[in-house]
């Protein structure tokens, strides 16, 4: 496995003060050059912030027209210790890291979205992969910031911006519709794309999603409530996209394991209106198994073992506790989620007692979100450790010939960073390691904790 760790976990007080002033990278000022001439880390940081408020009176054009043109520096051909990086090669370098081991990263990002949450997530981001650079140990990371604007055209406009300034990985876009159309641009100067999306139909063909898709989180979930013995399933959630996804894979994954999905009911909307009626029909059917079990002496299966409620937050604390109401005891049967159950109001609600889940390694997580809580005096966004690990990761894969970059990218060994396992085969789909959460007592307990080495890995 790549030696990727601490992934943020050995930042240097010395550093300390570097990363407080990259938090001027984001802000509506021109940030400093940098001066670091003897070696310390480089960010290339935009000309403008590229991240409006509600306030801004300036268009998106004047936002980001110095941010989608890097200029290209003259070099000198010759340049000494050349080594075997092709760090010499054409492209943008400060004058400070002529003649390194340069590894050029360019992160495409929304920073000039219309939509103020994707703008904040987008800053947080960025912050989080300048918090990486500052991180390593070898001032050998060029960040490039470009703009994608949340749109497809200016996925490519950003793509063919970070071509011509001699990336050696792209990192990002978010959106699935952007992430493909920098994936073509990408995939026609042979460089690595790793996205942000956890939509796994644009992933593939030299693009990898640093997310975390539901399919692997019902899957693992799954596979631990299957080894406790249980066989029969059912299933009570929204439609739309997310549902939609998550009852597939539960699908699937429930027939790969030889079991049965016996009861399923779904609801649109997220009001406890439109979940009392399905939820009532389940619990009428499990009242009917009861109650054949009890004639048969217990020798008739329950109706169902375990029961999938992929909700979160408000829409899970009304959905939950329907099931009670009308008779589904807990305790009789496991309530299972995914990763949308890990907000601290999940432990408050009595129905979700023992209930258990899927998700990211926490602890891995937390040195993480604590530094950048230090550094930025702001909570990290929920998408800004994939960004943290995606810089350390796609420094690993530029490091060497190009022409190995992909399989650079599909080390079986995987990489382990702050959100945990990740590995990747030609499909460009993310293999996480997740562990297993039980709420007790008012807390996340680790039931089965997440691997830390994939199959075959060390």
């Amino acid at each position: 496995m790549p030696d990727l760790k601490p992934f943020g976990y050995s930042l240097k007080l010395a550093l300390m003060s570097v990363c407080v002033i990259a938090v001027s990278a984001c802000t509506t000022t021109q940030p400093p050059a940098p001066t670091n001439q003897g070696g310390g880390p480089v960010v290339d940081y935009p000309s403008q912030p590229a991240i409006p408020t509600p306030t801004d009176t300036e268009t998106p054009d004047e936002v980001v027209k110095d941010r989608d043109e890097p200029k290209e520096v003259e070099k000198e051909p010759d340049v000494a210790d050349a080594g075997p990086y092709f760090n010499n090669r054409e492209g943008l370098t400060p004058p400070h890291m002529e003649g390194r081991d340069t590894k050029r990263l360019a992160v495409l990002l929304p920073f000039s979205t219309s939509s103020s949450r994707l703008a904040q997530e987008a800053q947080s981001m960025y912050r989080a992969a300048e918090l990486a650079v500052f991180s390593r140990s070898s001032p050998d990371v060029l960040l490039i910031a470009l703009d994608t604007k949340g749109t497809e055209d200016g996925a490519r406009s950003a793509t063919r911006a970070a071509i011509t300034a001699g990336a050696d990985v792209i990192l990002g876009p978010i959106i699935a519709a952007n992430v493909d159309a920098a994936s073509r641009e990408a995939r026609r100067a042979n460089i690595p794309v790793i996205a942000f999306s956890n939509d796994q139909r644009v992933a593939g063909n030299g693009t990898y999603l640093m997310s975390f898709p539901p399919e692997a989180e019902v899957e693992r979930i799954v596979d631990y409530v299957a080894s406790t013995g249980t066989t029969r399933f059912a299933y009570l959630g929204p439609n739309g996209a997310y549902g939609d996804r998550v009852r597939n894979a539960y699908n699937n994954r429930v027939r790969e394991i030889g079991g049965e999905i016996t009861a399923a009911e779904s609801y649109t909307g997220n009001d406890i209106s439109v979940m009392q009626t399905p939820a009532q029909k389940l619990a009428a059917f499990h009242a009917e198994g009861e109650e054949l079990a009890e004639r048969s002496g217990g020798t008739t299966p329950m109706s169902f073992e375990a029961i999938l409620l992929p909700e979160g937050g408000t829409a899970l604390r009304s959905l939950a506790p329907l099931l009670p109401y009308y008779e589904v005891d807990p305790a009789d049967v496991q309530f299972m989620g995914t990763s949308r159950w890990a907000d601290p109001d999940t432990v408050r609600e009595p129905a979700l007692s023992r209930g258990i889940f899927a998700g990211p390694d926490k602890d891995a997580q937390q040195l993480f979100l604590d530094t950048y809580d230090r550094t930025y005096g702001e909570t990290a966004t929920g998408l800004a450790s994939l960004a943290y690990d995606a810089v350390m990761m796609g420094a690993y894969v530029a490091d060497g010939d190009p022409k190995r970059r992909y399989d650079r990218a599909e080390n079986p060994e995987g990489f382990y960073g702050v959100d945990g396992l990740v590995s990747f085969d030609s499909d460009g789909r993310p293999e996480r390691g997740l562990a297993v959460y039980q709420i007790r007592n008012g807390r996340f307990i680790v039931l089965d904790p997440a691997p830390r080495n994939v199959l075959g890995g060390s």
